[in-house]
């Protein structure tokens, strides 16, 4: 199974306020992350439960694990840049942390454990423990200061939305594309996995559990086949557009601004490859949109019109991430466009001096 983390490109979202109400108000936005990546945790640690194949269900354990320790990190960044007077914000925070904690222990020792019984068990208290910080970052969310409504009433209205230039759309929804064709794929193999583990199976309750998940990944099916569908079209009609653009090299083209235009530059030759694969960070301060881990890698073709894209070969294929900024704002503009092409599990991740940090140490760093 695939780890989908995250991607970039821009909407505007203005930050106003003292440094220390600008901490305060990314609370909330950070518990949010927290929620959306416990659930992603829930997800595999379930699959997990049913998968009877142990190299797969080794996988999605390793998936559940590692979707728990980003939730905790973005929980623990909500705590530390809450004010003292979001009391009922914080002890809603502090249990769904205390839950992640539990659950990100019993997936380790599914990793540790050779007996299948025992496993299961962990898997099955994980899944509950992962569902439990899912429900408890969402109520905390409600007890966080909202830093929207506040910048309605603080600011004039954001200038009007730029378009982003058809390159980087092209390669976004070719991404798009690559993350609902896996997808798909791993489904129909899930399915079928458990149709077989349903034709064995005598055990009622077993028999009800695994139906629910056969029509519950059927849904999931039909919906991703919409969603592919849409993409296509959507690239068909950009790549049209290129076409026509291309054919017309002599006229007058005005850039149009990108997220790019914020990236973080650095004079070094390497940085000039489509992908950098296994290459280490620039010193410093720098935040990355996490795209996601595709199994069979991705062409560097598709990448273009996105620089820098980083690959890392891990366990299950490469983890790719894009981008590179200074400021936590770029890098949020960033991931609300990606989000909004269809990739919804992107996120951002902070690194200082090539040390992977909490989005609250990357918070207190540029502010100083």
């Amino acid at each position: 199974m695939k780890k989908y983390n995250y991607l970039f490109l821009i909407f505007y979202l203005p930050f106003i306020c003292l440094s220390q109400g600008k901490e305060n108000c990314r609370s909330r936005e950070y518990v949010i992350q927290g929620a959306q990546l416990a659930n992603q945790s829930y997800t595999f640690s379930k699959l997990s439960y049913f998968v009877n194949n142990q190299t797969l269900a080794a996988r999605n354990i390793d998936s559940a694990a590692f979707y728990i320790q980003q939730s905790i990190m973005a929980i623990d960044s909500a705590i530390i840049l809450a004010s003292d007077s979001e009391l009922m914000a914080l002890d809603y925070s502090n249990i769904a942390k205390k839950f992640a904690n539990r659950s990100y222990k019993l997936l380790n020792a599914c990793r540790q454990t050779t007996n299948i019984n025992i496993r299961l068990d962990y898997a099955k208290q994980a899944t509950f423990y992962s569902a439990n910080v899912v429900t408890d970052a969402y109520h905390a969310s409600f007890y966080f200061k909202d830093c929207k409504i506040k910048e309605q009433k603080d600011t004039t209205p954001p200038a009007p939305k730029q378009l982003t230039k058809l390159d980087v759309d092209q390669a976004l929804f070719t991404l798009l594309n690559e993350h609902l064709t896996e997808k798909t794929e791993d489904h129909k193999k899930e399915i079928s996995k458990l149709s077989q583990t349903l034709k064995a199976t005598k055990d009622p309750v077993k028999t009800t559990k695994i139906n629910e998940q056969i029509k519950k990944l059927e849904k999931e099916d039909t919906e991703l086949a919409l969603k592919n569908k849409n993409a296509k079209e959507k690239l068909n009609t950009i790549n049209t557009q290129i076409d026509e653009r291309d054919k017309n090299k002599n006229a007058a083209i005005v850039p149009e601004e990108t997220v790019f235009s914020k990236s973080l530059k650095k004079p070094a030759d390497e940085w000039n490859k489509p992908v950098l694969l296994d290459t280490e960070l620039p010193m410093g301060l720098v935040y990355q949109i996490q795209i996601g881990l595709y199994k069979n890698g991705i062409s560097t073709d598709v990448f273009k019109g996105l620089t820098p894209v980083f690959g890392k070969t891990v366990l299950g294929g490469v983890s790719y991430s894009t981008g590179m900024f200074e400021k936590i704002a770029d890098a949020n503009e960033a991931k609300t466009y990606v989000k909004s092409i269809g990739l919804t599990d992107a996120f951002v991740v902070a690194y200082f001096n090539r040390k992977k940090i909490t989005l609250a140490e990357a918070a207190k760093l540029e502010n100083r």
